[in-house]
């Protein structure tokens, strides 16, 4: 009987997580870099932002970047992150109450490594 309420309950829990829920998958790419960020908006109002950025040009690649991201709802930045087998990872942002990102809005990327500078438009994945 315990095993029963416990499955109703985890079902009622599971499924008011996926009420007002939008996940975008926002990608891109340049000459030297792919930029994958993934954006999941709750209630209209919580945003988590996780992503990664590869090294995809001739060569070892960089050892450590710095980056821009710039969305209607703000921006974020980050210098001397390290690349691990040419990727490097933006970790993961959440806020509360502020502007949320929406899925037809096009996202700027700058990226900075070694001298040089990219600039790609990352695009929502239908």
């Amino acid at each position: 009987m315990k095993k029963y309420i416990s499955l109703i309950i985890l079902l009622f829990i599971l499924s008011g997580c996926g009420n007002d829920s939008d996940r975008y998958n926002f990608s891109g790419s340049s000459e030297n870099w792919d930029v994958f960020y993934v954006i999941n908006v709750s209630n209209g109002e919580v945003e988590e932002k996780t992503g990664t950025i590869k090294f995809t040009g001739d060569g070892e690649g960089p050892e450590v970047i710095d980056y821009k991201i710039e969305t209607t709802s703000g921006g974020s930045e980050a210098t001397g992150i390290m690349l691990d087998d040419k990727v490097a990872d933006l970790g993961n942002s959440m806020c509360e109450g502020c502007g949320v990102v929406q899925g037809n809005e096009e996202i700027e990327v700058e990226v900075t490594w070694n001298g040089q500078t990219e600039n790609l438009t990352l695009t929502n994945e239908k």
